[in-house]
């Protein structure tokens, strides 16, 4: 046998409010003569207070998520089943939360990063070559002007351990040249050579600034002391 229906909305509803004197009383009186709703009581924490007099539950010792699992099966018999109650019970320490929010937050900004940036204009291999380190290295940097130009200003910046192969001894000690000119409609060539002095992996920065816009060219050259290769990129664009 069941308990009864009224028995047992008003023990579901004591779990979020106080009852009223007459429903308290109900339960009271109705337990004395209804073994099947006296059982049900037992089982809850209303009958705590209920059955000994009292309108408010004592408080007593119970075991360890007594209370949780108490009210979802209060709910079922109430019609109202607890989906929840089939999910996995997880506790975390603090700590542990502070550590899942920042993975959480890494993984967003990552996310975040990648979708934002994978249209990103990308370095262009323009050229690679391998070369003789007994020889210098003879560089063309090339642009493409789809009209005349007056005045183009390109420098060139080495690293460490590169020099300029020239002549001039004002250039072969300088660790930057700037070059100032003008630009003729289509393609046009700034060359210029450089020695590498020991083994490693070495760049040369070079930027040219034409009207409103920078273009830039990254160079890397890696030498064995025996031979030493050279790849250049183009760097997109950018407004100055």
């Amino acid at each position: 046998m069941k308990p009864c229906e009224r028995t047992v909305q008003l023990v579901a509803a004591s779990m979020g409010r106080d009852l009223e004197r007459d429903e308290a009383l109900f339960l009271k009186e109705h337990a004395a003569v209804c073994p099947e709703c006296r059982a049900h009581l037992a089982a809850s924490d209303t009958a705590i207070g209920i059955l000994k007099g009292g309108l408010v539950p004592q408080e007593i010792d119970t075991p360890p998520l007594f209370n949780e699992r108490l009210r979802e099966r209060l709910r079922e018999r109430a019609g109202h089943p607890s989906w929840y109650r089939y999910l996995p019970q997880i506790r975390f320490r603090r700590f542990e939360l502070g550590f899942l929010a920042t993975l959480l937050l890494l993984a967003v900004g990552a996310v975040t990063f990648f979708y934002f940036h994978e249209d990103a204009p990308q370095p262009q291999l323009v050229t690679q070559k391998e070369v003789s380190t007994d020889t210098p290295l003879s560089i063309d940097l090339e642009y493409l002007a789809v009209h005349p130009i007056a005045e183009v200003t390109v420098t060139i910046e080495l690293d460490e351990g590169v020099v300029f192969h020239s002549d001039y001894r004002e250039i072969a000690d300088a660790r930057s040249h700037t070059w100032k000119g003008r630009f003729n409609e289509g393609i046009n060539s700034i060359p210029f050579m450089v020695t590498v002095e020991k083994p490693g992996i070495r760049e040369i920065r070079t930027r040219a600034d034409i009207g409103d816009w920078r273009h830039e060219h990254r160079i890397t050259l890696t030498s064995n002391g025996k031979m030493l290769t050279m790849a250049m990129y183009r760097l997109p664009k950018r407004r100055i």
